[in-house]
């Protein structure tokens, strides 16, 4: 449903649904549902989880260091999880987000 929307309200989605999961791999579907491959994209949506994480609606669970660069060499990787606020806020926003005309 919110595919297509906010990368924030989709980071949402993504933990309610999937569970928790490694910045790597949310960013790596992001990257595919947006059609945005490069580096660039890459750190500016891991940076949108670091923002949505700050604002407490989703929180870290581990972390380990990307030793073998699959994301980012010597990078943090974080799992994510989302929290009751962040479930709050996306069962709010899917009563008010529609889908597109032609969706």
């Amino acid at each position: 449903m919110m595919e297509g929307r906010p990368y924030k309200f989709r980071i949402l989605e993504i933990l309610d649904t999937q569970g928790p999961m490694w910045n790597s791999d949310i960013v790596r579907q992001l990257q595919n549902e947006y059609g945005m491959p490069s580096d660039y994209y890459r750190d500016c949506l891991n940076f949108d989880l670091i923002e949505v994480a700050a604002s407490g609606m989703i929180c870290e669970s581990e972390a380990m260091i990307d030793e073998d660069g699959s994301f980012r060499k010597d990078s943090l990787l974080l799992k994510y999880k989302i929290t009751q606020l962040g479930v709050d806020l996306l069962n709010e926003l899917r009563t008010k987000v529609t889908q597109r005309k032609g969706e």
